[in-house]
């Protein structure tokens, strides 16, 4: 027993040091620096509406501030309602805002979602957290969504998800309810805005009740394409976060991840401790077993020399 306590107390020692180190590299390191091993940084491929000049909306408080900025000083014409105006303006800023590519967390900000996603698997590293997602310059179909839902939903614009389930692949984009209907939103794969405002911004359902005018809507993508991807889709609840349990265990690995240290830290103290008494109580078991020494008795009329 005495034993197996030695070596905790060292193996505790050691994995209390890992992870402070790694949350002491989260705390000053770069946020929007993901340090991954196994991950290539998406590039831009120059054919998206990125403008890098918006990279300082980092957060979903500034990216309100900066909408409401623009909807303010921009005309806006007066048979449109004050809801399709914004929506419309902020599904202009995310398309500029983004280009195409998942971010994930690494090192410097969440290390324990991207060791627990590795261990896990389904992608459970890919952010989902808004303002966490804006500290990157790109972010996948789902995570411009996530951010412009949460900020029409700040501004009591209703959402909903909508998930497509085509055969070559996924796709994720939401709806958007003002003026008595639901509206279509794309901010990842960019359709034709003008195109779609021209119609009113149809739902997913009327696209694809107009096929033609589907297709028509991205002609950046093959026919064939839009008939796998767009025609298979399905809607998440209204006004409801689209990966709820990825946010929360998004956001508990977070706190773990500048806390789990502490944990360590105090299996060591407790395994020292215990090794420690049975290292003392061994001592004690072979001292009491030790013969005592024995004074050998002196004859009466004899002194000692």
């Amino acid at each position: 027993m005495k034993r197996l306590f030695f070596i905790l107390q060292f193996f505790f020692f050691i994995v209390f040091n890992f992870f402070l180190l790694l949350s002491a590299y989260q705390f000053l390191g770069d946020p929007s620096n993901m340090q991954r091993l196994t991950y290539d940084t998406p590039q831009y491929d120059k054919r998206e509406e990125y403008d890098p000049a918006l990279s300082h909306l980092n957060s979903l408080q500034t990216l309100m501030t900066y909408c409401d900025s623009v909807s303010q000083t921009s005309p806006s014409k007066s048979t449109v309602s004050p809801e399709r105006n914004f929506t419309d303006m902020a599904s202009a800023v995310v398309r500029k805002r983004f280009y195409h590519g998942y971010s994930l967390y690494g090192f410097s900000n969440n290390y324990m979602a991207m060791m627990m996603a590795q261990m896990l698997g389904g992608g459970l590293s890919a952010i989902v957290v808004p303002d966490d997602i804006l500290k990157y310059p790109y972010a996948a179909c789902s995570q411009q969504s996530i951010v412009m839902m949460q900020l029409l939903e700040k501004k009591g614009i209703k959402t909903r998800k909508v998930g497509f389930t085509g055969n070559a692949t996924g796709h994720f984009c939401f709806e958007a309810y003002y003026d008595n209907g639901w509206h279509y939103y794309d901010p990842d794969k960019e359709p034709d805005a003008a195109l779609l405002a021209s119609y009113n911004r149809p739902s997913i359902d009327w696209l694809n009740q107009h096929k033609e005018i589907l297709v028509a809507a991205y002609p950046q993508y093959s026919r064939d394409y839009i008939m796998d991807v767009f025609t298979k889709y399905s809607y998440g609840p209204v006004s409801a976060f689209p990966a709820p349990r990825a946010l929360l265990f998004q956001q508990g690995a977070k706190i773990l991840s500048y806390t789990i240290w502490v944990f360590f830290l105090a299996a060591f103290i407790l395994a020292r401790r215990k090794y420690k008494k049975l290292a003392m109580a061994t001592r004690s078991g072979k001292n009491a077993r030790r013969p005592g020494l024995k004074t050998a008795a002196i004859p009466m009329g004899l002194s000692a020399a």
